[in-house]
């Protein structure tokens, strides 16, 4: 072995961060922003959106057509119906579904993440009700450093009102995947739904 050692270069940072951390007191207030690529995001955000709604609304051959019937121990995608003994299969296109994720993250970089991802399209619903209830970025950090007014509490309880409806909204849709849609709604506003719809 060799006796030569390696000169390390040492590359901290000279200055300190402004923000060392992100909490109840030093909120981050998301600017809205423009262009070609918040267009495109946009668009396939509410394609998205809407095929996730309108999906469990399908009929097709007398059943919904896609349903994750986990009861009656079948599953329904289209034309294709999957019964436990199937289970080879799913598994096969939910691992062809995971290598067409990687496949297109490594060459397309964060695709998924930043166009498609649920995450992503309903952080920026979520955003997008704070934006319209409170203003813009600026609008809302002096909102937040200000006392506490009538109008202030207004737009509070609003906005949280609107993220809740529409969180209900979200989670009836995805329940709609598993229980057959027009029997979950009737059940869950005659408030005849299992606790676990709830």
């Amino acid at each position: 072995m060799s006796e030569e050692r390696i000169n390390i270069k040492d590359i901290t940072p000279k200055v300190k961060p402004k923000y060392t951390n992100v909490g109840p007191d030093n909120h981050i207030y998301v600017r809205k922003m423009s262009g070609v690529f918040q267009r495109l995001r946009k668009y396939m955000g509410w394609f998205f959106m809407v095929l996730f709604f309108a999906l469990p609304l399908f009929q097709w051959d007398g059943h919904q057509a896609i349903l994750l019937n986990i009861l009656e121990q079948r599953i329904h995608i289209f034309a294709l119906t999957i019964f436990p003994q199937d289970l080879m299969l799913l598994a096969l296109l939910l691992i062809v579904g995971a290598f067409a994720l990687f496949f297109v993250t490594a060459y397309l970089g964060r695709v998924w993440c930043g166009f498609m991802c649920p995450q992503t399209i309903w952080t920026f619903i979520f955003i997008w009700f704070e934006e319209k209830i409170e203003g813009s970025a600026n609008k809302r950090l002096k909102l937040n450093q200000g006392p506490v007014t009538v109008d202030k509490v207004k737009k509070k309880v609003l906005k949280h009102t609107a993220w809740l409806s529409f969180s209900v909204v979200t989670g009836l849709a995805f329940m709609a995947y598993f229980v057959p849609i027009f029997d979950l709604y009737i059940e869950f506003f005659t408030l005849q739904a299992s606790s676990t719809v709830y």
